[in-house]
């Protein structure tokens, strides 16, 4: 009730857990605290068809790396999921403290969002397919999704370091005003990114307009050494909406201490004005925010003197 902030409001809770081992003691103490055998499950996918949209249901996953088969569609609307190994989410599949992941080739999205008012927070959310199939660890597509201290990876292998569509992030049309705090897009440890304006946060599609979404302290991480690869891409006139706000967000990019990108965000004419507003937000491995300057990304992090809190675009110098 606390971590969902939905109080009295919450549904059923459906666990998932490893089988028990000399590592995992998780199922053992849920059971001896009364816990149905049959609300724990092993596998996401299984205690996500035991769930019942529209009564805020919740899904608590203990530490375990989970390899999901197939693509998980999220549509029930207001069911949540909830890691239960604490605030630390800086691992993947390998070292896992709660990691939801797939290493199929032809999974292009770990899980895609289409229920309503979901929360999500505390776990990680891979993409380790080697394929250029394999485009984003999740995605979001319908209102009103909040996620908590959530790690989004993808692009982690040889197989689609080079798609220019591939990211760790999707914003689909439908994606309206979702509320990311505290979370980490993408990864610098895997594969050499090599897509030409890819991103690693990517608004994939060409219509909607999605608007009104927040990404409050949140890093987003690359690894290149293409110049022209950015970090969050809006490859489409109509793929974002309207006050998109980065508040006290990093965007860095991990290189041999040579080479820096040309932008961070990847931008084309057209595109809805002044889509993005940065509050103080800050930048390495990058010569600048955008090279288009299409009354697209706006902050409030120019020097002091010349412009004080009022938010200008953000220029290539």
């Amino acid at each position: 009730m606390t971590q969902t902030g939905l109080g009295p409001g919450i549904g059923e809770i459906k666990y998932v857990a490893p089988a028990t081992s000399a590592t995992s003691q998780y199922r053992t103490q849920l059971e001896s605290m009364g816990v149905s055998s049959g609300d724990i499950f092993t596998s996401p996918a299984d205690a996500y068809d035991a769930m019942v949209g529209y009564r805020n249901d919740v899904m608590l996953v203990a530490p375990g790396a989970y390899d999901l088969e197939e693509e998980l569609t999220w549509d029930l609307q207001n069911t949540h999921c909830i890691g239960l190994g604490g605030p630390n989410v800086g691992g993947d599949w390998s070292e896992p403290n709660v990691v939801i992941y797939s290493d199929e080739t032809d999974c292009a999205s770990v899980i895609t969002v289409t229920g309503a008012n979901s929360i999500f927070r505390d776990l990680v959310i891979s993409n380790y397919g080697n394929n250029a199939a394999c485009l984003t660890a999740a995605t979001i597509n319908i209102y009103g999704v909040t996620c908590k201290n959530v790690a989004f990876q993808g692009v982690m292998t040889a197989g689609n370091d080079d798609t220019v569509a591939a990211a760790s992030l999707y914003i689909g049309g439908a994606g309206m005003y979702p509320i990311i705090e505290d979370c980490v897009i993408g990864q610098d440890v895997w594969d050499e990114r090599e897509g030409a304006n890819s991103g690693m946060l990517r608004f994939s599609s060409a219509t909607g307009r999605p608007n009104g979404g927040l990404f409050r302290r949140c890093r987003f991480l690359s690894r290149s050494l293409t110049a022209t690869v950015a970090l969050v891409a809006l490859p489409a006139a109509q793929c974002i909406g309207r006050s998109w706000v980065m508040d006290q967000c990093h965007f860095s990019n991990f290189y041999d201490g040579s080479t820096n990108l040309n932008q961070v965000f990847y931008t084309v004419t057209g595109t809805q004005k002044k889509a993005i507003q940065l509050r103080n937000c800050s930048m390495s491995g990058f010569d600048s925010w955008q090279d288009g300057t299409f009354e697209l990304i706006f902050g409030d992090m120019p020097i002091a003197e010349k412009s004080g809190g009022r938010m200008l675009e953000m220029s290539e110098t």
